[in-house]
């Protein structure tokens, strides 16, 4: 588990993709950021829509809903871009929206249901945590990307930093 821990809690920031809530550990949160348009790139891996600028750093972006869901992002004014650090360095997160930042006790979080996501999927997953009336699934950041996307990142990165 990555979350910051306050108090015995891990604190997350809890977003939604469709009609699913999810939450990713705050302290690997860089920024969250309203969506704009990545620019697309020849040859991405698939998975990237493309890179966008941040403060002057070109950053990938991962269509969240479409990784996980299969459901293209479809841009609103509340989509964001939630942008994480990871094994690969930054990577942007489209989301259909930010709800809030929550803490959980550990003892509330509970392991994802192996058998009925699969291992590929189930791997992505820190766990289950009921909040109030909602069930939300706890992300690890690192492992929610494919390794395929997650290696083309890196290799991306390393033939930027040749040149």
């Amino acid at each position: 588990m990555d979350g910051v821990v306050i108090g015995e809690r891990r604190q997350y920031v809890l977003f939604h993709l469709g009609a699913e809530e999810y939450g990713l550990p705050i302290k690997r949160v860089q920024s969250i950021i309203r969506y704009e348009e990545p620019t697309s790139v020849p040859r991405a891996p698939a998975g990237v829509d493309g890179v966008f600028n941040l403060r002057g750093q070109v950053i990938p972006l991962v269509d969240l809903g479409r990784l996980l869901l299969g459901v293209p992002l479809v841009p609103t004014p509340a989509a964001r871009i939630i942008v994480t650090e990871g094994a690969v360095g930054a990577v942007g997160l489209a989301v259909d929206s930010v709800r809030e930042v929550a803490g959980f006790a550990e003892d509330e979080i509970r392991s994802a249901p192996a058998e009925v996501l699969g291992p590929e999927t189930s791997d992505a997953f820190e766990g289950v945590v009921s909040y109030g009336e909602r069930l939300v699934i706890l992300l690890d950041p690192d492992k929610a990307l494919p390794k395929p996307v997650s290696a083309s990142i890196a290799a991306r990165r390393e033939e930027a930093s040749d040149v």
